[in-house]
């Protein structure tokens, strides 16, 4: 396929924003509809700094028969809804390859969520075709699959931090259990007017907010258990810093032994050559700036006696999010997996 239309479903949001920024600089897109389940407007009015950059795009209201002259459409929506607008677009007999940036689709047991995040699931023969987005480990379902589950912006850091070293299976069997330390920017709250995201309160501040009870938690053990046969403690605990975006995830695994580093470096020089946006450092430890306005995720590594410290920083709504989904969509449609999103970066400076 030469060129696709995309719809977004949620445009004002911070992952909506991220969409709207790429898919108007790709080159395989023809087209964006952007529609809401609120109310509608100009992109400018909620997005101000769009203004004359793109003068042609309104935000119109939801409606599923607006999705018929679109290829791919983009959920990008609070949890609770995307599983709703899949409903009703079977209802209407409306196929579309869709990805979801909501949790959704994230489990395949039915049940988890209504334990995790407490609402009864409307479409739950979806979830046999949905599969889950995290690119570098799931490129062949994804093309496979009708839905694509994106995964939370901390299960990817993790993840992806943990695949090469899991993937060597004398490790897997050495491994006692994973302590995550996360440290995200306000972001990843997504436009809620809550106190704790005000300046006023994180200006000079970091909070602890989420321990072992985090919803992504569920996420991750299911994941690494699925892709690795991996099941181990996961101790977690998520921080608010005083940054708008970015994630810098300290991962400790404590081995039974001490392991061979060249062995585990070799692992991760391999994964990083295979994978564009793996960008292994070696010894060198990444921090959010190296990855703020990009798809990359930067991993470092330090080992001592039975204890392997990894350090994983991406831009939570890039790589944690936006970013992978046009990542998916690329694999999805057979174009370059990094169309689209090799534009640079703004400087930090």
């Amino acid at each position: 396929m030469d060129k696709i239309k995309a719809t977004i479903i949620g445009p004002r949001g911070y992952t909506g924003a991220e969409l709207i920024r790429i898919l108007t600089n790709h080159p395989k897109i023809n087209g964006i509809n952007l529609l809401s389940l609120q109310e509608e407007g100009e992109i400018y009015e909620a997005l101000p700094s769009f203004r004359k950059y793109i003068e042609n795009l309104t935000i119109r209201k939801f409606s599923p028969e607006i999705l018929e002259d679109s290829e791919v459409i983009f959920l990008c929506l609070e949890q609770n809804n995307a599983h709703k607008i899949l409903a009703q677009m079977i209802e209407k007999g409306i196929k579309k390859f869709v990805i979801d940036l909501s949790p959704d689709f994230r489990f395949k047991e039915i049940s988890k969520y209504k334990e995790i995040y407490k609402f009864e699931h409307s479409s739950p023969s979806l979830l046999e075709r949905t599969s889950y987005g995290l690119t570098e480990l799931y490129r062949e379902e994804i093309i496979k699959s009708d839905i694509v589950a994106n995964p939370g912006c901390y299960p990817t850091g993790f993840i992806l931090g943990v695949a090469p070293l899991l993937s060597i299976p004398k490790y897997r069997e050495q491994i006692q259990d994973f302590i995550i330390d996360s440290k995200s920017g306000v972001t990843g709250a997504g436009r809620k007017a809550l106190s704790h995201l005000t300046l006023g309160y994180l200006s000079e501040n970091i909070k602890v907010y989420a321990f072992t009870e985090h919803r992504h938690v569920p996420e991750i053990i299911e994941k690494i258990k699925e892709k690795f046969g991996v099941e181990k403690p996961v101790l977690f605990n998520a921080q608010l810093i005083p940054a708008k975006r970015g994630i810098l995830q300290t991962i400790w695994i404590r081995l039974h032994s001490p392991p061979d580093q060249n062995e585990i470096f070799s692992a991760y020089e391999k994964f990083s050559s295979e994978n564009y946006f793996f960008d292994f450092l070696g010894e060198e430890l990444p921090d959010i700036y190296s990855v703020q306005g990009t798809n990359f995720i930067r991993v470092g590594m330090r080992i001592h006696k039975n204890y392997i410290m990894i350090v994983a920083s991406i831009d939570n709504l890039v790589k944690g999010a936006s970013g992978q989904a046009v990542q998916n969509m690329n694999i999805k449609f057979g174009f370059d997996e990094k169309e689209g999103l090799k534009n640079l970066p703004p400087s930090n400076v």
